[in-house]
């Protein structure tokens, strides 16, 4: 009987080291903001981080499921851009001050760019480079 993978201290703490890292670099980055239009770098920033789960996601299945890919992804994926990301403020800089068009475009822009950054990692199919 298959089972799913088990709960690792060494994983947990890849997690925590990746959103260290994540939260850092997004403050960092808000520090800068944009002040002609309130939640830009927010948005932005969640745009590249869905960009890039969708990268990390598509570069795990792609390379199979093992224990180095699986921290790989904890890391990455959970960790950095889990960490990077931030629903919460983007969620309060729509309630707060950001322009609707803004926040509603984030939402849909950022379905797309997880989309592309699967697409991108997906195998070539024959006959096509």
């Amino acid at each position: 009987m298959a089972t799913g993978p088990s709960f690792s201290w060494a994983h947990l703490g890849l997690v925590a080291l990746g959103g260290a890292l994540g939260t850092a670099a997004r403050a960092a980055l808000t520090v800068m903001e944009i002040p002609a239009v309130p939640g830009v770098t927010v948005a932005l920033v969640n745009l590249v981080g869905a960009f890039g789960l969708g990268l990390v996601t598509g570069a795990v299945v792609r390379a199979g499921d093992s224990p180095r890919t699986r921290a790989w992804r904890q890391f990455l994926g959970s960790g950095v851009l889990g960490g990077f990301t931030t629903y919460s403020a983007f969620a309060l800089g729509a309630a707060t001050g950001t322009p609707p068009w803004l926040a509603l475009g984030t939402a849909f822009l950022g379905v797309f760019a997880g989309w592309l950054g699967l697409l991108l990692t997906r195998p070539a199919r024959e006959g096509r480079a």
